[in-house]
C-alpha cells in the first residue's frame, strides 16, 4: 500500500524541469587576455605585498580592461595594434564609481608586446612594475598617418 502511494504521488507530483547552468562568461579576447597577463596579474601581485601599514594610497579594488579599437590600427613602421584602457573601481559597495582610462596604452598581438602611456610618451608594461624602462619609439602605438603629420 505504501509503495503504490508513493508511485501514486511522484506520478501526479509536477515534473520538475532542468534549471539550465549559468552561462559562463565568454572567454576574453587576445588583446584583453594579454593586457591581463601582462598588466593586471602582475600588478595585482606586487599590490598585495603591500603593508597595511603602508603610507601608500590603497590599491584599487577592483579594474577592468577595455579594448578602444573595432580593428587593429597600423604604425608607421607596417606593426598593428590595439589601444586599450583599464578602469578602477575604489571601494568596497557595488555602488563605488569606475574612474575611466586610470591606465592606457596599447597592444601588439603578433609580437605578445603590451605598452602603456605616461604622458605623451609610450613605454613598456614592466614600467607600472617599478622597472626603468626607457620609452618606446615614437612610432609605437600611433597611426602612420599620425606619425607623417607630427614631422
Amino acid at each position: 500500500m505504501k509503495r503504490l502511494c508513493l508511485l501514486a504521488f511522484l506520478l501526479s507530483a509536477p515534473v520538475l524541469a532542468e534549471v539550465p547552468a549559468p552561462e559562463a562568461p565568454p572567454p576574453p579576447k587576445p588583446a584583453e587576455a594579454l593586457v591581463q597577463r601582462t598588466i593586471l596579474e602582475p600588478l595585482a601581485a606586487k599590490e598585495s605585498e603591500q603593508s597595511r601599514f603602508s603610507r601608500a594610497s590603497l590599491p584599487p579594488q577592483a579594474r577592468r580592461v577595455r579594448i578602444l579599437d573595432e580593428q587593429a590600427r597600423v604604425d608607421a613602421r607596417g606593426g598593428k595594434f590595439l589601444r586599450f584602457a583599464i578602469d578602477a573601481r575604489h571601494g568596497f559597495d557595488d555602488e563605488a564609481e569606475w574612474r575611466l582610462a586610470a591606465i592606457t596604452g596599447c597592444v601588439y598581438l603578433a609580437r605578445g608586446e603590451v605598452y602603456v602611456q605616461k604622458g605623451d610618451e609610450f613605454r613598456p608594461a614592466a614600467f607600472l612594475l617599478g622597472k626603468n624602462r626607457k620609452p618606446a619609439a615614437e612610432t609605437i602605438c600611433r597611426d602612420g598617418s599620425e606619425v607623417a603629420q607630427a614631422r
